[in-house]
């Protein structure tokens, strides 16, 4: 295991319960996309919260299409559990607050901006009518100054300093710098490893998407396109040995 703070630019997918987990919609799209590895979407959906036949991410990999990403070199396996597992120090503290301030800034910016634009409408308004309110106490027409470009740097500063309601934005990942690990997988038992052969070999050779097929009595599923198109067109049975037969009864 090679120990490290950073993540070579390559897809991270995220080590925990000896499953390969993928956070980020990007990273999910192009490996299913333009690698034709899907995965199994086992979140809830941001949009769709009660609908329980609609999934998110993160994605889960299967072991076989972790162990094809990872001899392709197409992903990174990152092991955080150490991390996340430690109490935070004062490292990790002044990141979340770095980071919460920063969320409150960027929240808080179109909101001022919204204000001045509305400002700036009224502006020949508010002028006159200080102007009106200065006569009004006795100030000469002569001695009236005033700047416009100073009403609004004060709109700013009071505006910039009022309480607005925050969002509660809830992060696709972990946002913080915690320690991590580059980590190994491999298959266990050898017969997991030769389905992991014809695995490999037909998403070599054959331009298809392939799946887990246990729901259907199978090893794998073959898709001749991404499967939330297509129906399954193929069963894949791996056999042990050639001695071996299926007994299919239909």
């Amino acid at each position: 295991m090679d120990s490290g703070g950073t993540v070579p630019s390559k897809i991270p997918v995220y080590f925990q319960h000896n499953r390969g987990f993928i956070y980020d919609v990007e990273d999910y799209l192009t490996l299913r996309f333009t690698h034709r590895i899907a995965g199994n979407l086992i979140g809830v959906p941001a949009s769709k919260p009660r609908n329980s036949h609609v999934f998110g991410l993160p994605a889960a990999l299967s072991a076989y299409e972790l162990k094809l990403a990872l001899e392709k070199g197409l992903v990174a396996l990152v092991d955080r559990t150490s991390g996340l597992e430690r109490d935070p120090d004062d490292g990790l503290r002044q990141q979340y607050e770095e980071l919460v301030r920063r969320q409150v800034v960027e929240q808080k910016a179109p909101v001022v901006e919204k204000r001045i634009r509305e400002f700036r409408s009224y502006l020949p308004k508010i002028v006159e009518g200080k102007r009106k309110k200065m006569l009004k106490s006795g100030v000469k027409e002569e001695d009236i100054k005033i700047d416009p470009e100073q009403l609004i740097a004060e709109e700013r500063r009071k505006v910039e300093a009022m309480e607005f309601d925050r969002l509660i934005q809830i992060p696709m990942e972990h946002p913080l710098n915690i320690d991590r690990a580059i980590t190994e997988f491999d298959l266990p038992g050898d017969h997991d490893r030769l389905k992991y052969r014809v695995f490999r070999d037909i998403w070599e050779k054959q331009n298809v998407y392939i799946s887990g097929g246990d729901a259907f009595g199978c090893n794998f599923l073959l898709y001749p396109g991404d499967p939330l198109y297509y129906h399954a067109s193929h069963m894949i049975h791996v056999l042990a040995d050639a001695d071996h037969r299926l007994d299919v009864k239909y």
